[in-house]
């Protein structure tokens, strides 16, 4: 067998572990689960609004959470937090936290940190944190995501919101 005959058997192969893989891509369904969902349904808001305030209203993902386009994706992930200011004070230099986590919360896969500079009354703002890795794969993830307490604030029910992602197979 010569070195082009190898060659060739290599890139056969290859190309067979290629479309192995992206068939298979194609058999995950990704679900989030938001657990401020069921904080929200139980609580009242208040009659006037606190003078210091922050919440977070949503979380998205570049791409969308679709199996196929993150294990394509060599640039990984991009997540969005959507930050709203609902106090009725300008607050500066507000931290965001986020943590992306497997086996039940014990193995930390990224931790990230990103400043809102500044976000006025009734202000929302998306923070962008950009090439979060693509995670080594594991059924179950946990993303936290929250805006830490500015001075004064002391609501801090709606600073923070936990997301379980699920990745299971398209025939369950």
């Amino acid at each position: 067998m010569g070195q082009d005959s190898a060659w060739l058997h290599l890139s056969r192969l290859i190309l067979i572990v290629g479309l192995l893989f992206t068939s298979l891509t194609g058999c995950f369904n990704i679900e989030v689960v938001d657990h401020q969902e069921e904080t929200d349904a139980t609580e009242t808001s208040p009659l006037t609004p606190d003078e210091h305030d922050l919440a977070i209203l949503a979380v998205d993902f570049e791409p969308q959470l679709d199996y196929e386009q993150i294990a394509n994706d060599p640039d990984g992930i991009t997540l969005l937090i959507a930050v709203e200011n609902t106090g009725i004070s300008t607050e500066t230099d507000v931290l965001v936290e986020v943590q992306l986590s497997c086996d039940e919360g014990r193995t930390l896969i990224v931790e990230q940190s990103a400043e809102i500079v500044s976000i006025a009354p009734g202000e929302t703002q998306v923070v962008r944190f950009t090439q979060i890795p693509r995670p080594p794969y594991r059924p179950t993830y946990q993303l936290s995501v929250q805006a830490v307490a500015v001075p004064g604030e002391t609501n801090l029910v709606n600073n923070s919101s936990i997301y379980d992602i699920n990745i299971t197979s398209a025939s369950e």
